[in-house]
């Protein structure tokens, strides 16, 4: 596929997107309550605290902040969100809000600290999904904010379910081919690049953030809940105008 057809391809997915967005608002309050993964009690946290990274942790070269954040616009709202990519609830919540943080970092009026973790590697069978697919989606963020956030969103509309070995890495490479990424991202994932800083991320957030579960939203600095996130945002960016 050549560069056009990627761009072309992207524009294409951003499109059918939004959409959906704006289709799965309609039930996303409903539905997000009951949903959102909690860690495995003070057990799961422990054994996140203990763990040593099994990867050697190296900083993406994309925007990021020391709490392990990929940063996507520049706004003067702080908006930071937790994810984990095997999590059915952070799917409804991207694909929920998309249009919204689209807009609002377009704008300039938020930026978003995305933290990548992975609370999930258990319920992959092995294959430790949510770390390979975190640490693929910093790679795409090397490439741009606007490429991490497309190849965020095809990750859900692609999400495999839990308890299953998750996508192989050829099928994430295919994923961000059809989302208009090239060689270079491609070899980031087969280094396995950011599985470290995945990790190391996942063990702060678990730890000395105090993340319980994901999706988890802050809105400068103070936790929302999901069903209310846009609300919050919205009231923040008014404020601070």
């Amino acid at each position: 596929m050549g560069k056009s057809d990627r761009k072309q391809a992207a524009e294409a997915l951003r499109r059918r997107q939004a959409a959906e967005a704006r289709r799965k608002r309609i039930v996303f309050g409903v539905a997000i309550g009951g949903a959102i993964v909690l860690i495995g009690g003070l057990l799961g946290i422990g054994i996140w605290l203990n763990r040593e990274p099994e990867y050697e942790v190296n900083d993406p070269g994309a925007a990021t902040s020391d709490d392990y954040a990929v940063q996507v616009g520049s706004g003067p709202t702080q908006v930071d969100i937790y994810i984990d990519y095997l999590c059915p609830a952070c799917n409804q919540f991207e694909s929920a809000y998309a249009e919204d943080i689209q807009s609002w970092t377009d704008e300039d009026e938020v930026t978003v600290f995305y933290h990548p973790i992975a609370i999930l590697d258990r319920l992959s069978q092995g294959t430790e999904y949510s770390t390979r697919a975190a640490a693929a989606a910093v790679c795409a963020a090397d490439v741009g904010e606007q490429e991490y956030l497309d190849y965020t969103l095809a990750l859900y509309e692609n999400q495999p379910a839990e308890n299953t070995p998750g996508l192989t890495d050829a099928e994430l490479k295919e994923i961000g081919s059809d989302t208009g990424l090239g060689a270079d991202w491609e070899q980031c994932v087969d280094d396995a690049t950011y599985k470290g800083w995945v990790q190391a991320g996942t063990e702060s957030a678990t730890g000395d953030q105090g993340v319980s579960g994901t999706p988890t939203a802050k809105v400068n600095g103070e936790v929302v809940e999901p069903a209310n996130f846009s609300v919050n945002v919205e009231a923040a960016i008014a404020n601070a105008s």
